[in-house]
């Protein structure tokens, strides 16, 4: 299994579609409405902490970090973690909150944090926390939902403020959010994601792209030619820059507006990159252009010399 796990690094650096809306009066249509909870239950959120919930039927497990002095209308961001092995993480949720330091975030930006823990899946004798990326419609998109009404009805956020972002096969799943609840969202951050994967031991296409319902600007970062897993000496099985390069296509095509950032650093996170995405997350909201498509890459400057304006 310790070969099977997909770790990411923190390090100090670095078919044919159909158009979208034009966004020339910054209108791209309306929020989707709020769902009833499917299970008729919702998790405390009104407290940073890990709790659980029935979604679907099923226990579904989540951390919540706020500000410690919440404030009004706050944007709200769904954070998906990566593959990872439940021996040796059971809690994956907290590592991430804890690894992205969300809790000094949220009280610096006043931005409210729900990172909800997948299901375990199990392949080729291997068991592994993993998003149900091959779905469509599915519990985990239902999961997302149910937290979207319960934040709704227990935080005072700003529903036109909500984004999602995710690394690796936490990316993989930002993928699915954005194609099935695009009108749910003002941007997307993929940290080594992308679309149209076609994984040995799936049936379906992980990650398949499909026109999201309004427009999602979009931040993806990429790792270069060595974003790959699993890492060497084993064979790939999937190139994240190659997969970003296909939804970047497919997003610019479609009219989205996407800033791509490259590094050199193969299947890791750089830091930077990381605080990007909290100037990315503050200057987007749903049904308005993004500001960047005409000041470049504005607050990520940081990040100048590897980012670019897809076009």
């Amino acid at each position: 299994m310790k070969q099977l796990v997909l770790t990411l690094i923190f390090v100090g650096c670095a078919d044919e579609t159909a158009s979208l809306p034009d966004l020339e009066d910054g209108s791209s249509g309306d929020l989707a409405p709020l769902a009833d909870p499917s299970s008729g239950d919702c998790p405390d959120l009104t407290q940073s902490h890990t709790t659980s919930f029935t979604s679907s039927g099923e226990d579904r497990v989540l951390t919540v970090v706020l500000p410690d002095e919440p404030g009004a209308d706050m944007p709200l961001v769904f954070f998906f973690h990566g593959l990872l092995d439940p021996e040796t993480m059971p809690v994956p949720t907290e590592v991430m909150a804890d690894n992205l330091n969300l809790q000094a975030v949220a009280n610096e930006s006043g931005v409210a944090f729900i990172l909800p823990q997948s299901g375990v899946m199990t392949r080729m004798g291997f068991s592994f926390y993993m998003w149900a990326a091959d779905e469509y419609e599915g519990a985990d998109i239902v999961l997302f939902d149910d937290l979207r009404s319960c934040a709704a009805d227990q935080l005072d956020i700003d529903l036109h403020e909500v984004h999602a972002m995710g690394m690796s096969g936490g990316a993989l799943f930002t993928t699915v959010v954005a194609r099935d609840r695009g009108d749910t969202l003002a941007s997307m951050i993929e940290l080594s994601g992308g679309a149209d994967i076609d994984m040995p031991t799936f049936d379906d296409i992980l990650s398949e792209y499909a026109t999201p319902a309004a427009p999602v600007p979009a931040l993806l970062v990429s790792g270069g030619d060595t974003d790959t897993w699993p890492s060497a000496p084993m064979p790939s099985l999937v190139n994240f820059t190659a997969a970003t390069d296909a939804l970047e296509d497919h997003l610019v095509s479609d009219g989205h507006f996407v800033v791509r950032c490259e590094h050199s650093l193969g299947h890791q996170v750089p830091m930077n990159a990381v605080g990007a995405s909290w100037d990315w997350v503050e200057a987007h909201r749903f049904g308005e252009s993004s500001p960047y498509k005409e000041s470049g890459i504005g607050d990520v400057s940081s990040l100048s010399s590897w980012c670019t304006v897809a076009d």
